[in-house]
């Protein structure tokens, strides 16, 4: 059965980011458990656009190191635009709508390049994560 398992809260760079250091909230990034583990993009803000149509990223696998950085990618590509290797990573992906690094499909040559130069600006979001539970009713 497949469920979802966690989600990150995304804030922007800089700029307002409210007393607890994320409002606004600009998207979140929901992370689903089946078979394989994928990420999705929920926005907030409707000026945030993918990379193409990339709606689902699959990790390497289960929340593998590089799983939240390849959806920030993916998803909210915006902030990454001054990482050299981004034009040719957008240019490749085309009308793709699922990057999946478990299988290697549609992962441009370059990604792992644009890893490398997008992990600073990475490290300057705003982002909380919060593991999801079932609550019991009493």
């Amino acid at each position: 059965m497949a469920g979802y398992s966690k989600l990150y809260c995304i804030g922007g760079l800089g700029g307002y980011t409210g007393a607890d250091g994320i409002n606004p909230i600009l998207l979140q990034i929901w992370v689903g458990d089946a078979s394989r583990q994928w990420l999705e993009a929920h926005y907030f803000d409707s000026r945030i656009k993918p990379i193409g149509n990339i709606k689902v990223v699959v990790p390497e696998g289960p929340d593998h190191p590089n799983a939240l950085l390849d959806a920030c990618l993916a998803f909210y590509p915006e902030v990454f635009a001054q990482c050299p290797s981004m034009t040719q990573v957008k240019s490749k992906l085309g009308e793709a709508e699922c990057l999946d690094f478990d299988v290697r499909e549609n992962i441009p040559e370059e990604w792992d390049q644009l890893r490398s130069e997008a992990r600073g600006l990475f490290g300057e979001l705003h982002i909380f994560e919060a593991e999801l539970k079932i609550v019991q009713s009493r």
